[in-house]
């Protein structure tokens, strides 16, 4: 049976992020990057291989690790899987999944989902937990393995260079989402549309093109990031919080705040509270 001890969704750094492990780490490692990033290539610890767009690092335990982007904004989405059984080593290598190799995929929001269901799922204890986990995880991987192959036309568009002569505007847009409140501040998605001179939908395209994932789910996340740090380091109630992140119905920002958070506003302060580090 798979099992996560660890995950972590959208974890989002505005001056970059490094990460240097020579020994690796006890776990298999799966890593989804949302941006570019460098990259030491397998078998040559010295060689950093430049990746320009999202992509995946997989690591076997105690694989060198050493990826980063510096001095730009840096997002990932990362699980830890323990693998007692084996199964995990041949099933890589049943679907020609590489480790320590970056993997491109040219629609990874579906991969995206998942590793954020697995996120939220890592933190709950409920009856069929372990069964649950071990799913997500093999789902998480065969659905890497289908993506893979992506369509000829998406892979011609970004050889082109069309996708690419957005990335820096579209890179600073996402930076300005990820501000504190300023998610908050963003009435709608027609808004940053106008902004860049696009269509709503072109401009949709191209965002999930760059990033994998949605721009309508990336404002809710940078939302309940900043609602989450509110409540654990202001005296305004719930009703506020929501109030202050661009919610006008509570119950609405309940529901997507347990959605991101895996607890409610009201379990997750108590959490806090009683777990302060």
């Amino acid at each position: 049976m798979i099992k996560i001890p660890y995950a972590g969704y959208n974890f989002y750094h505005q001056n970059g992020w490094e990460i240097y492990r020579p020994d690796g780490i006890r776990w298999y490692s799966i890593i989804f990057i949302r941006n570019p990033f460098y990259y030491a290539e397998y078998g040559d610890e010295d060689r950093m291989v430049f990746v320009d767009r999202p992509g995946f690092l997989f690591y076997r335990p105690k694989d060198h690790e050493h990826f980063y982007y510096k001095d730009a904004p840096y997002t990932d989405d990362w699980i830890h899987l323990d693998d007692e059984s084996g199964e995990l080593e041949a099933l890589f290598k049943d679907l020609k999944l590489e480790f320590s190799k970056a993997l491109v995929l040219y629609d990874s929001s579906e991969a995206g989902s998942i590793m954020q269901t697995i996120a939220a799922e890592v933190r709950k204890k409920g009856a069929n937990h372990d069964a649950i986990i071990d799913s997500l995880a093999r789902l998480l991987i065969y659905k890497i393995s289908d993506l893979r192959d992506s369509s000829e036309e998406q892979k011609k568009e970004f050889r082109s260079g069309t996708l690419e002569s957005y990335r820096n505007r579209f890179n600073a847009l996402r930076g300005r989402i990820y501000q504190g409140g300023e998610a908050a501040r963003i009435g709608n998605v027609s808004e940053l549309a106008a902004e860049m001179n696009m269509s709503i939908s072109y401009f949709q395209h191209v965002y999930k093109a760059l990033f994998g994932v949605p721009v309508t789910k990336d404002l809710i996340i940078s939302r309940i990031e900043y609602a989450s740090y509110l409540l654990r380091n202001h005296n305004a109630g719930i009703a506020e919080t929501a109030a202050i992140c661009g919610y006008e119905s509570i119950e609405h920002f309940n529901r997507q705040f347990k959605k991101i958070k895996g607890s409610s506003p009201t379990d997750y302060i108590k959490e806090y509270r009683n777990n302060p580090g």
